[in-house]
């Protein structure tokens, strides 16, 4: 199935969301810079580190390089989340469609979000805004006698403690995406105020 077309709005949540994320390269140009499918990796491996192998992908210019990182990631990565990325989507991202990877991170960004909201369903333990730190010791403390099964929870915990973060510099992100907008708007009305007002001071009306 194609990814699905998006709004302006959907649009600048996405690069919102990309802005949020640590990612190994300067983000100049979002359909060149995620072209050869390193950086598309290194997204999914912020919240799920163990589900990908980064040294599995190197950066590219050439076709046959490119098509090879997106495929892996199609077998190895987009499966084990359950998607399968068309791949009429994919050689749009490989040539450089205008819009064609915005598109796939939205599909990507809700698969995330609904895996971390099942990961948090099925644990006991839930992440507040003011006990994160809190939660992440006490767990630590509980399981310390199996060290297997530390591992496994504290990976989860700070999978989740990293998603708090994010979310947080994305909605405010979004906040000030808004905030801009308004101002842009208010601005725009007060030029068309002033003309007016202009306009009727040239005929002696104000």
């Amino acid at each position: 199935m194609d990814a699905p077309q998006l709004n302006e709005d959907e649009l600048n949540e996405i690069y919102s969301w990309i802005d949020s994320i640590s990612l190994s390269r300067p983000k100049k140009n979002m359909a060149r810079d995620f072209a050869d499918g390193v950086l598309m990796a290194e997204v999914i491996a912020n919240f799920f580190p163990r589900l990908v192998q980064l040294h599995n992908y190197s950066g590219a210019n050439s076709m046959k390089q490119k098509v090879y990182n997106w495929e892996t990631l199609q077998q190895k990565v987009f499966r084990k989340l359950g998607l399968q990325i068309s791949k009429q989507d994919i050689n749009n991202i490989i040539n450089c469609v205008p819009e064609s990877i915005e598109r796939v991170l939205r599909v990507i960004q809700i698969r995330i979000q609904d895996m971390i909201n099942e990961q948090q369903n099925n644990s006991p333990l839930k992440i507040q805004n003011n006990s994160c730190e809190r939660n992440v010791q006490n767990n630590y403390s509980n399981s310390r006698n199996n060290q297997s099964q530390n591992v496994n929870e504290m990976q989860n915990i700070l999978n989740r403690f990293k998603l708090f973060y994010i979310n947080k510099i994305y909605f405010r992100n979004k906040q000030k995406l808004k905030i801009r907008k308004l101002e842009d708007l208010i601005k725009l009305k007060d030029n068309k105020i002033n003309t007016l007002q202009n306009k009727l001071g040239e005929h002696g009306l104000y």
